[in-house]
């Protein structure tokens, strides 16, 4: 996804529906194994399952972000289109 959103509605519908479209597997919030007690995997298990839950807080915030693109787009939109007018310029 490379390019300016800029005033496009269209482009950040299409920019923010790619975000959205992906995401992390719910259904996978815990990591598991059985049969080690050895310290550092015991401790390795706990850091992964720490991450999984970081990972998709992450995923879930940059989702709700990505949603705001379209609406921020619509507004450049309309100002631009003000500011072309109050310029004397075509209005599309």
């Amino acid at each position: 996804m490379t390019g300016n959103i800029a005033s496009s509605t269209g482009a950040a519908q299409q920019a923010a529906s790619q975000l959205t479209d992906n995401g992390v597997d719910q259904s996978a919030q815990e990591i598991s194994f059985s049969g080690s007690d050895v310290p550092s995997m015991t401790d390795g298990l706990t850091v992964a399952n720490q991450l999984v839950g970081e990972v998709s807080s992450l995923a879930e915030c940059v989702r709700s972000q990505a949603q705001k693109f379209p609406q921020i787009a619509e507004i450049m939109h309309m100002k631009d289109r003000e500011a072309a007018h109050q310029a004397g310029g075509v209005v599309y």
